[in-house]
């Protein structure tokens, strides 16, 4: 988990103080304990902080292109960044590192917003074209990443989270009486609402453009269904979903870093774990609950879903004393 977040002066234009930036991203150190960065050219700031997953060494953000025309942050991981880097390659593109963020870089260049279609993973992404002046904001199709943002006066602010905007803010919003009904109504708000007035939050598969002084909002992803022709059996749909599974499997465990699983008592994570031991032994399982005295509480569940596997599993038990000590601090740090 990273952190993205930045501003774009796109109306009228004046510089960025880096300061500005410095303290937007000051607000994702959370996010991202590894490594900060920063890219301030005249009216556009962008910050970074990282959680390191792959290529440790050679995945620094922002990143750019050899030529420093396209520059990328972005929150997430692609999946399939290897084969894409050899479609890149083969297009002619000369990629310096093994990191999956410059995949994006010089899909950009090859592809364009296109780009996003390519892309099997999870994001939220800012990419700024040096020679168009354009800055491109996406989220992935499924909305497993979050970009918030806000658009003042010719000025927009966006960010992985809305802590960053809170900071660049002179004051701080309202709550949004609107979307604080629909989210007691449904237990979440939908997009593009949140909780403040005048921040909303991108939808997903959706993408914020802003050019020539004005911003527009598309929908990148255009799934069509396709019927089967002609229709499997159920014995061969379930031999094809496992094998889809597997394969998502495979590139999930793809990091320079140890994965683990959040492991429930339920049966889709244990069906998770049973397809990551086909990819090796002994992984770190984490469970949270509140132990016997909560009647729906999963740690036994999952301490023996992790034991049929081998798993090493990490159960922590919140008592309510814990949870009423901790959410009000929680809700001050926002």
């Amino acid at each position: 988990m990273c952190g993205i977040c930045g501003q774009y002066n796109f109306g009228d234009r004046t510089p960025v103080l880096r300061q500005n930036v410095e303290k937007m991203t000051k607000t994702l150190v959370h996010r991202g304990p590894d490594d900060e960065g920063y890219y301030i050219a005249g009216p556009l700031g962008l910050g970074f902080r990282r959680l390191s997953i792959i290529d440790l060494a050679g995945g620094h953000q922002p990143m750019s292109d050899v030529d420093e025309t396209v520059w990328v942050i972005f929150n997430g991981e692609i999946y399939n960044f290897r084969a894409l880097r050899q479609e890149l390659e083969r297009h002619g593109h000369r990629l310096q590192t093994t990191s999956d963020t410059e995949v994006i870089v010089y899909g950009y260049k090859e592809w364009g917003t296109g780009i996003f279609d390519r892309l099997n993973g999870m994001f939220g992404v800012a990419i700024w074209d040096v020679q168009t002046q354009r800055l491109v904001l996406a989220r992935d199709a499924m909305g497993i990443k979050l970009v918030y943002y806000t658009i003042q006066d010719g000025t927009v602010w966006f960010g992985s989270e809305i802590r960053p905007l809170l900071a660049a803010l002179q004051q701080r919003p309202e709550v949004d009486p609107v979307a604080l009904n629909l989210f007691l109504r449904y237990r979440y708000t939908p997009s593009p609402l949140t909780i403040f007035k005048g921040i909303e939050k991108l939808a997903p598969g959706t993408m914020l453009v802003f050019e020539n002084g004005q911003a527009r909002r598309e929908r990148w992803y255009q799934f069509k269904p396709q019927p089967f022709s002609p229709m499997p059996t159920d014995e061969e749909a379930g031999e094809e979903l496992l094998a889809i599974y597997r394969r998502a499997i495979r590139r999930h465990l793809i990091s320079d870093v140890p994965v683990g699983l959040l492991l429930s008592g339920g049966i889709d994570s244990a069906l998770l774990l049973g397809l990551m031991h086909e990819n090796g032994k002994d992984w770190p399982t984490f469970t949270v609950g509140y132990g016997a005295s909560f009647k729906d509480d999963e740690l036994q569940d999952a301490e023996a879903t992790a034991q049929l596997f081998g798993a090493r599993q990490a159960s922590v038990r919140l008592s309510a004393r814990l949870f009423e000590e901790t959410l009000p601090q929680i809700v001050r740090s926002l």
